[in-house]
């Protein structure tokens, strides 16, 4: 069980930590976009650049820091540098310059190759921020950090980069990746780079380029927005991303790992070409319009809420760092967004929310829909959203009120339970209840024929079909027979049962006329196998529970037919220490739970023939008496021969009862 908060995150950046030496930064005036004349003489061409410095273009506006945390660092000049002033001109705009500067920082990246170096190459604002040939470089250190000594900026703007290979938590698979970070190289001295700071870089770029016009610190400070609004935070509650390294402590670098995980989790085996997929994307128009990813995320981050909360996350991260800031909060507000869980406080503390997104696994149309999830969610006012346990799913989401005595099917567990109204609880159903949840749902009200009864059986269903025998002699012992027309009737019957090809398992009772009329039935529809089982509990005695009080009633009431029905339908004789009959709900579910059910556990077809005296009071039962068979009263009816109930059980082990004649009429007169 997870337990998921829903308080307003904090954004996340995946940064590393920059020890800068100290920056050199000279005031030098520009007019218009004209370069400065004799501005390059002033500047020194230090060797460990690769490439000349290009000419100094103006900046367009008047320089701003680009980060709030760093523009105490602006202008500052270290000790081991040298400033050249310019006197200004009237009209002309202050740029910031580095001379004979320094940067330093870390990178997101696990391996890299000998040889590895950060490039940092300067933009012309004079030529749509391209690069160009003014290029300085430094080497990759241990734990990733690099640094870069000696350099001279004719203009401030510049773009990180370096390649390496990035070791993705949630797969455990390598990728080669290319980081990057676009900055005033004078706002400050870190510049770490990391997957936030490369999604960054390739928005401002996008901003820059594009047709309307803004100033570099306009873009970065846009592009800030966009990326850390890609995973629902916000980018003024956290450090500039070039400032924060992954394995950092803080709320920042808390959500710095949080971006990068869910960033990994969306890889789907190949996170440098989803992750190129991802920047491009956002490039264009700061979001991240592919919403199946993101969906697929937001189900990666609940499905490992819901397994652990994240502890084997966790436990990889600490492997790695040793230490791993509350990432937690923010992967669970990425998914609690996307999956549109509603705000949890005390006024929805108790309110039931299922995912409503048909492209999450966790989809769900209703409270009680199962077929692609089984996740509900509770609000608790001081835990958050939290997963309902299955044990307290099955009536959670009941909005109609239940009666005493009521009895549903748990839309989780699959059991049965029954309300009881005084102590206002659900108790898990005894087998008389639930069966009578069957009986309840099938509604049988008249008799159907059994063609139509068996031609209609699913794929997933398989019936046991239990019927009276055929018309007999005046012979009632167990060697009495049918008559010929008792035959001839049962092969009819057979002869409309042929649209299926499985053969019916065949048993009757111990009487021969009821073997006769199942063996007669399978004669009719052309089947071969004959085999017949006998059971003794389908005799015409199995609801009499004492031989001799049924006697007694048979002389109150006028005969076997009469105390028959009469128990069936009024419950007459069935109680007390000297009852005839045995309880009818009862000894109805033994018969058909304990005997049938059980002895043709899987069988798609079986015919059973049984007598009157049984068949009234299962029939009685199995329609909730809607099917009068009431021959107690005057005018009364009797069940007809080759008529009875067929047992319809599904494939998760519902029933349903069907009352089923095989001649006409079900009733004998």
């Amino acid at each position: 069980m997870g337990i998921f908060s829903q308080k307003s995150s904090k954004g996340w950046n995946f940064g590393f930590k920059v020890s800068c030496s100290a920056l050199l930064a000279a005031l030098l005036f520009a007019c218009g976009d004209d370069p400065v004349s004799g501005q390059k003489d002033d500047l020194k061409d230090d060797s460990s650049s690769s490439g000349k410095i290009d000419s100094l273009q103006s900046s367009s506006s008047s320089k701003t820091p680009s980060r709030s945390s760093s523009s105490s660092s602006k202008g500052k000049v270290s000790s081991s540098s040298s400033l050249k002033e310019v006197d200004p001109l009237d009209g002309q705009d202050i740029v910031y310059v580095l001379v004979n500067g320094s940067v330093s920082g870390s990178i997101a990246l696990d391996g890299f190759a000998s040889t590895a170096k950060v490039k940092m190459v300067q933009l012309d604002t004079a030529n749509s921020y391209k690069e160009t040939k003014n290029v300085f470089s430094g080497k990759v250190g241990k734990g990733g950090t690099y640094g870069i000594d000696k350099i001279d900026l004719p203009q401030p703007y510049v773009i990180f980069s370096v390649d390496g290979k990035v070791d993705n938590i949630v797969d455990g698979k390598s990728a080669s990746i290319t980081l990057s970070a676009l900055s005033d190289a004078t706002s400050g001295e870190v510049f770490n780079l990391n997957l936030l700071t490369t999604l960054e870089s390739e928005r401002t770029l996008g901003l820059l380029s594009g047709r309307q016009k803004v100033s570099f610190e306009d873009a970065k400070k846009k592009a800030s927005e966009d990326v850390w609004g890609v995973f629902h935070l916000a980018a003024a509650d956290f450090d500039a991303s070039e400032l924060i390294h992954v394995s950092d402590l803080s709320e920042s670098g808390a959500a710095l790992l949080a971006s990068t995980l869910l960033l990994q989790a969306g890889a789907n085996g190949d996170f440098a070409k989803s992750f190129k997929a991802v920047a491009a994307d956002v490039r264009k128009d700061g979001v991240w319009d592919d919403s199946d990813a993101k969906i697929a995320i937001a189900d990666w981050a609940l499905s490992n809420d819901l397994e652990d909360g994240y502890a084997s996350v966790r436990k990889a991260l600490e492997k790695k760092w040793s230490k791993a800031a509350e990432f937690e909060k923010f992967v669970r507000n990425f998914y609690l967004t996307e999956l549109e869980f509603p705000k949890c406080d005390a006024e929805s503390a108790g309110e039931i929310f299922f995912v409503k997104n048909k492209a999450s696994k966790f989809y769900a149309a209703n409270y009680g829909d199962v077929s692609k999830s089984r996740e509900r969610f509770v609000c608790d006012e001081k835990s958050g959203w939290t997963s309902i346990p299955d044990s307290l799913k099955d009536f959670m989401g009941e909005t109609t009120p239940a009666k005493d005595g009521e009895v549903r099917r748990g839309t989780f567990s699959g059991e049965f339970f029954t309300y009881d109204g005084s102590s206002k609880q659900w108790r898990k159903a005894t087998a008389v209840e639930k069966d009578r949840y069957f009986v309840l749902n099938s509604d049988a009200k008249e008799f159907v024929d059994i063609q139509d009864v068996y031609e209609s059986i699913k794929d997933d269903e398989r019936v046991i079909f239990v019927l009276r025998h055929a018309e007999r002699g005046d012979d009632t012992s167990k060697g009495g027979t049918l008559t010929d027309n008792g035959k001839k009737q049962s092969e009819e019957v057979g002869a409309r049962l042929t649209k299926f090809k499985e053969d019916f398992v065949l048993g009757a009772s111990e009487f021969l006329r009821a073997h006769q009329t199942v063996e007669s039935i399978a004669k009719g529809r052309g089947q071969s196998y004959d085999k017949r089982d006998t059971i003794p509990q389908l005799n015409d005695d199995w609801y009499a529970k004492n031989n001799e009080a049924v006697e007694k009633a048979k002389n109150e009431c006028g005969g076997g037919w009469e105390v028959t029905s009469k128990y069936a339908y009024t419950g007459a004789y069935s109680t007390g220490a000297d009852a005839a009959y045995y309880n009818l709900a009862e000894r109805s579910v033994e018969l058909i739970e304990d005997v049938l059910v059980k002895k043709y556990p899987t069988e798609k077809f079986v015919l059973l023939s049984s007598h009157d005296k049984l068949m009234v009071p299962l029939v009685a039962y199995c329609s909730n008496l809607q099917v009068e068979l009431k021959k107690y009263e005057n005018n009364g009816k009797w069940i007809n021969y080759l008529a009875g109930v067929a047992i319809i059980i599904d494939k998760d082990g519902n029933r349903r009862y069907v009352a089923i004649r095989g001649l006409k009429s079900g009733y004998a007169n």
